[in-house]
């Protein structure tokens, strides 16, 4: 009998690692071992082998990471946390480097470190400037000319040089014939996320904005009038859809006819091809949820705080090509094949189902 294929998934509290680990504990293939910091309690057991439930790893600690690895020995690596909020990123730089940048390297190295074990990095649309300073314009291939215009688009491209970078040490893994001197990992590119199990709305960048309807309650005759960003152009995926695309590229990766790679890494990109503005966003839940937008109007000025790049469009067709998912399926840089992104509307009246009472109450 077949040993299950060992995941350890980072940030397995938060909206995508939730998804993943959920999606990945679907088949008996796959023993997963999700960790979390504020929301986990128990440190790994292997005596135990307390994989059931979020075990806790502060990867600010390399001593942590390295204890983790060593006593799970993981196959593979999902690297799902991250300092996300470009706002935060931009307030303590230094930290952000640290949980970003170099726990990454350090996760990247132990897997090294481990005959065998491959690593997948989430990575964001924001590695790219939407061409204002690169002219390079969207939508992105994976090869495009990247250049981050804020700290947090700066430390996860970093990030994915620091996972790349471990084939360049020569002295890891010992001999030529080791699988680590082979390094070959994933590269995972998402765009602004939403889940449909959020704890509020502000644990999403896209569904927070929703606070704007609860707005127009306060004063029925003279509602304040709430500008909302029309100037960003976002594709805003539920991570659902995200996590079945990374199950799908295991699964392809280990299976005996996937072509193998031999040193480098390959990067994917995953997204809705669905955009819309924040305002946009905005006026949809009004309509799901039956709530006057008249008080929310278009803001065409690029949004205050740290920069953002107004269009970073993904180009997913070299996943779906590694997938063998455009076959057949005619033209185009969005070829599915026959995946298909939940649709915009439909996920996020899911998402807001949760939070419609305190949406729309009127007290």
């Amino acid at each position: 009998m077949k040993s299950p294929v060992r995941i350890l998934i980072t940030g397995a509290s938060g909206m995508l690692g939730r998804s993943i680990l959920r999606h990945f504990k679907e088949t008996t293939d796959y023993q997963c071992l999700g960790t979390g910091l504020s929301r986990a309690s128990s440190a790994y057991d292997p005596a135990n082998n307390n994989t059931d439930e979020l075990v806790k790893l502060d990867l600010l600690h390399e001593t942590a990471i390295q204890h983790i690895m060593t006593k799970f020995q993981p196959d593979l690596v999902i690297h799902c946390a991250a300092e996300r909020r470009p706002d935060k990123a931009a307030q303590n730089p230094a930290r952000t480097k640290r949980l970003n940048v170099d726990s990454t390297a350090i996760l990247a190295r132990e897997c090294a470190l481990l005959s065998g074990c491959r690593m997948i990095y989430i990575s964001t649309d924001y590695v790219f400037d939407g061409g204002i300073k690169t002219g390079a314009f969207p939508p992105y291939q994976v090869e495009a000319q990247t250049g981050p215009v804020n700290d947090y688009g700066v430390s996860k491209l970093e990030g994915e040089k620091a996972v790349l970078d471990v084939k360049l040490d020569a002295d890891v893994g010992g001999s030529e014939s080791s699988p680590s001197l082979s390094w070959s990992p994933f590269i995972v590119r998402v765009p602004v996320l939403y889940a449909l199990d959020c704890e509020n709305p502000e644990e999403s960048a896209s569904l927070t904005v929703a606070n704007a309807l609860k707005l127009q309650k306060k004063n029925t005759e003279e509602t304040s009038k709430v500008k909302m960003d029309n100037w960003g152009v976002r594709f805003p995926t539920l991570v659902d859809d995200v996590a079945k695309v990374i199950r799908m590229i295991v699964d392809h990766s280990l299976s005996s006819s996937s072509p193998s790679r031999s040193g480098g890494g390959q990067i994917f990109h995953v997204a809705s091809p669905q955009r819309c503005t924040k305002y946009e966003l905005v006026k949809l839940m009004g309509e799901i949820l039956n709530i006057d937008t008249s008080h929310i109007e278009p803001d065409s000025e690029p949004p205050s705080g740290a920069a953002r790049p107004q269009n970073t469009q993904l180009d997913c067709s070299q996943t779906w090509e590694f997938l063998n998912q455009g076959q057949d399926q005619g033209q185009g840089d969005q070829c599915q094949g026959s995946f298909q992104f939940t649709p915009l509307r439909e996920g996020i009246e899911q998402a807001l189902a949760p939070f419609k009472s305190m949406l729309t109450d009127t007290e």
